[in-house]
């Protein structure tokens, strides 16, 4: 079974729905980045999202990753960021997936008439969680590269779990693995946002 029909069979299609945590009930909302200059903000999500994605991982050699750019119908209208890609260490040469999809909210727009989301799926090993969180928090700074504009999909498949690091600001944690999500509530309940606690705490605690 390839990437793609994993991830659409064990997430029930709603895995690139956005905002992911509205979408998919039953999950967790984490908040990263704390103020402060660009830096302190991209560094301190980068930190909070490695203790996360640790623990999510843990035990794991591999980590499924998935990125998600707009463009053309062609993928070469993707160019300079695939370029971009392969400068983090998020483009191997070998072994991805690629597949393309038209989004609903696009429908009447003819701006997007022709345009598609491009996906890019593979297997890496763990220690490119790190790359792959620095391409999902640096997407809104200007001043850090490299800077794929991009969304950044991780997997554990095995676990039935995903991370969408959707910027800076916050994290969501879904899956149909509620023993393995309320073990992440347990430990991360200091990061959970407030403003969707309430909703948390009625799964969870």
């Amino acid at each position: 079974m390839n990437i793609q029909t994993q991830i659409k069979s064990i997430f029930d299609g709603k895995s690139f729905k956005r905002p992911l945590f509205y979408n998919y009930e039953g999950g967790l909302r984490l908040e990263l980045s704390e103020g402060g200059n660009y830096l302190n903000q991209f560094l301190t999500a980068h930190r909070k999202g490695m203790e996360v994605c640790t623990q999510i991982f843990e035990g794991c050699e591999e980590v499924t990753i998935c990125v998600r750019v707009g463009g053309e119908k062609s993928l070469l209208s993707c160019l300079s960021t695939l370029k971009s890609l392969r400068k983090a260490g998020l483009y191997p040469a070998s072994g991805k997936e690629h597949w393309t999809e038209f989004d609903d909210e696009w429908v009447g727009d003819e701006d997007y008439a022709d345009s598609l989301w491009h996906f890019i799926a593979f297997k890496a090993p763990i220690e490119s969680l790190i790359n792959a969180l620095w391409c999902a928090f640096s997407s809104d700074f200007g001043y850090i590269e490299p800077s794929p504009t991009v969304d950044v999909y991780l997997f554990n498949l095995d676990a039935e779990v995903m991370v969408f690091p959707y910027d800076d600001r916050g994290m969501d944690i879904v899956g149909s693995n509620h023993k393995f999500l309320k073990e992440q509530y347990n430990k991360f309940g200091h990061y959970l946002l407030d403003y969707d606690r309430e909703a948390m705490d009625a799964v969870f605690s």
